[in-house]
């Protein structure tokens, strides 16, 4: 009988056929088949843009990717945030900005380290593309509270009352969009009849689970509150029900609300956590953000810590992403 070749030994070391499929199972296997469902899909989306690259290259199989071949794919991105990139057979790549190009190769690093089993093809995003992120927000929040109670409403008409409540949570609440979907609201009903507030602690990004993301309830919230609690499936804690993943409830109802969001302004969940933000910087100064105001340099300080610690960052500077920076 012929003993099975070793995965290393095999076409994209063993994932499969096609290389960006390769990639994909590799991450997939990586971060856990039925985990991390929203990295596993945004790795997916940029995994393209590489395994596109090296078949450019004539590279069918990811063992023959090399670090050569890792800083080709640097320059090529350094190209794109100058302009387009027109391949010789006059394919045109559009600009991307800095922060996308970041990611980009923190997804090309990531596929290979989960592909290859190790990190000894890596590649510098810093270095490669000789610019850094800027988390500076340059515009206010297109998160106003009409046009969200409005996509609110038509959430409801089209029967997606739990996508209106996640709307609501993220808009009135800071929450993300999976600690709307997963925070247990009797908790939250209980500690305001208690306390006057409540803590966001289920779904948190990174595990992360902090008593001290305590919010203060307002009639807005209490509101917010109520109506989530009236649109969840009846026997749960959250907007899930009991034989219902994250990633199915995305897909089925979030997905489509989304698109209701867009076509009120309303770029994305993001956006409603920025507009909460603006609301609690506003509260602090008694001024919303980037509106021209001049704010004293420690009142404005304040204000952040209070942003940063409500959206579940401790960090002051991670402020500026939703607030824009001082001026």
């Amino acid at each position: 009988m012929r003993k099975r070749s070793k995965r290393s030994e095999r076409l994209n070391f063993g994932w499969g056929r096609q290389i960006r499929y390769a990639m994909c199972q590799a991450v997939h296997s990586f971060y856990g088949w039925y985990d991390h469902f929203g990295t596993r899909r945004t790795h997916g989306y940029r995994i393209r843009i590489f395994a596109r690259f090296c078949l450019r290259q004539g590279i069918h199989d990811a063992r023959l990717i090399t670090q050569s071949t890792l800083d080709l794919y640097g320059e090529y991105l350094r190209d794109r945030l100058q302009g387009q990139y027109v391949w010789p057979d006059d394919t045109i790549d559009r600009k991307i900005s800095v922060a996308y190009a970041h990611n980009l190769i923190s997804t090309a690093n990531t596929a290979l380290y989960a592909i290859r089993g190790n990190s000894k093809i890596e590649l510098s995003a810093l270095e490669a593309l000789a610019a850094s992120r800027r988390h500076i927000r340059d515009e206010p929040a297109q998160a106003d509270l009409e046009a969200v109670t409005l996509a609110s409403q038509q959430m409801v008409v089209k029967g997606d009352g739990r996508g209106a409540a996640v709307t609501l949570l993220a808009r009135h609440w800071g929450m993300r969009a999976q600690e709307a979907t997963l925070q247990d609201l009797q908790r939250m009903q209980r500690e305001i009849a208690a306390s006057g507030g409540a803590s966001i602690l289920e779904g948190c990004k990174g595990g992360r689970e902090d008593p001290g993301r305590w919010i203060p309830a307002t009639p807005k919230r209490i509101a917010a509150l109520e109506f989530a609690l009236n649109a969840r499936p009846i026997g749960s804690r959250c907007m899930l029900n009991k034989s219902e993943s994250v990633k199915i409830f995305y897909q089925r109802e979030l997905n489509r609300c989304r698109r209701v969001l867009r076509s009120l302004g309303i770029p994305s969940y993001r956006e409603l956590r920025a507009g909460f933000a603006a609301d609690v910087y506003q509260a602090v100064t008694g001024v919303p953000p980037m509106k021209g105001f001049v704010v004293p340099r420690d009142l404005d300080k304040k204000a952040r810590l209070e942003v940063a610690r409500v959206l579940g960052h401790r960090r002051e500077q991670v402020s500026s992403g939703y607030v824009g920076g001082y001026r």
